[in-house]
């Protein structure tokens, strides 16, 4: 974990000091990479991968983890961890914000769908008869926003259901 991390850093620091090219926010076949912490069923992390198959509409995939636990008593603690993985399309609507007075080339807001699968660990402390594993169906939206700091470099904030995240986002 740390050396995806590292990565991530060193991966970001290369495109904040590269050359300013182009400032838009959103186009067709454009691609972003995004790493973000959040919460959704506890404390996690996600990543997402999105790529523009038109000027207002992207396809992509999310994975991400959070984990939290429970303490009643001090021998009641318990544990639920959850991975899932999920398609998602979003709808960007940034090119429309010129007709309001917003400047669209730093701002990318976008409303989307979820749909995926997501596996469930839990644990307790005490015994083993609550311990366990499920797996289902993720579905969901999002409401989601990405400002541009640099040409390809934004930060971002995603409302939403399963997970509501805020991190990074690198456009490639």
């Amino acid at each position: 974990m740390k050396k995806i991390f590292t990565l991530s850093i060193v991966i970001t620091l290369c495109f904040l000091f590269s050359e300013n090219i182009n400032a838009q926010a959103f186009e067709k076949g454009q691609k972003n990479f995004s790493i973000g912490v959040g919460v959704g069923y506890g404390l996690g992390a996600n990543a997402a991968l999105d790529y523009g198959i038109s000027d207002v509409l992207s396809v992509g995939v999310i994975g991400g983890y959070s984990s939290r636990s429970y303490g009643y008593l001090s021998s009641f603690n318990y544990r639920v961890s959850y991975i899932g993985v999920a398609g998602r399309v979003a709808a960007h609507f940034g090119k429309y914000l010129k007709e309001v007075g917003i400047n669209e080339e730093k701002l990318d807001p976008y409303i989307g769908a979820v749909g995926g699968f997501r596996t469930v660990n839990y644990s307790d402390a005490y015994s083993s008869y609550y311990s366990g594993r499920n797996a289902g169906i993720i579905l969901g939206g999002v409401l989601g926003a990405r400002y541009y700091i640099k040409d390809k470099i934004a930060l971002y904030v995603e409302g939403g259901v399963p997970y509501s995240t805020a991190g990074i986002s690198i456009k490639f």
